[in-house]
């Protein structure tokens, strides 16, 4: 349980932080369209090119690793995904009629894309948060298992896993079952999570 407190609290933080900067660069980028909207997502395209575990590594090991650095990390990385979800919502959004009609009666674009686009994009925005927590809780696993985590006395999944292996053929091989079940069922509850508000927020399945 305290193990998993840590990998939560990041999940949760690294969640919220990539919404909120992705749903601004998307929406700015969908909205503008043309060479404004080509140019950012080149710039998303470029960084995705990267192996993420292979970033990552290069600056994890560039920072003193803490909480706040880490999340700041991760977020760098799981911003693009949703960056590219909401801009595609809003190039379908900023047809509809009420857009139109928002900007005849003399809306501006701050005010189309705060009022009209990004709540009407809440529902992809609030699937991919939940899917976003998953993929943080294991990059986190996977930094914590490499020795990259938070330092001592912080306590988290991947570095029990880490130590666990030390003692596998020891007679101690029960020693890693405990937190790989956890973060196995953590992530499994996350993505059944993200299913349910997709289906919960398709117009299509609530009607059927």
């Amino acid at each position: 349980m305290l193990g998993g407190q840590s990998s939560l609290e990041l999940g949760l933080a690294v969640s919220v932080a990539t919404a909120i900067v992705g749903t601004v660069y998307g929406a700015i980028a969908g909205y503008l369209g043309g060479f404004v909207d080509a140019l950012m997502m080149r710039v998303v395209d470029t960084f995705l090119a990267i192996p993420s575990l292979v970033f990552l590594l290069i600056l994890v090991n560039l920072f003193t690793p803490n909480m706040w650095t880490i999340i700041a990390l991760l977020t760098m990385l799981s911003w693009l995904a949703t960056s590219r979800l909401v801009r595609g919502e809003v190039l379908t959004l900023r047809t509809r009629e009420y857009v139109q009609a928002a900007r005849v009666m003399g809306s501006g674009s701050t005010r189309i894309v705060r009022r009209h686009l990004v709540p009407n994009a809440a529902g992809v925005i609030a699937v991919n948060a939940t899917f976003t927590i998953a993929d943080a809780i294991l990059l986190y696993a996977a930094l914590s298992f490499l020795g990259l985590g938070l330092p001592p006395p912080h306590a988290d999944w991947g570095t029990m896993l880490s130590n666990g292996l030390n003692y596998l053929f020891d007679g101690y091989w029960w020693i890693v079952y405990p937190p790989a079940v956890m973060l196995i069922l953590t992530v499994v509850a996350f993505n059944l999570i993200g299913d349910a508000v997709r289906d919960s927020l398709d117009v299509r399945l609530r009607r059927r």
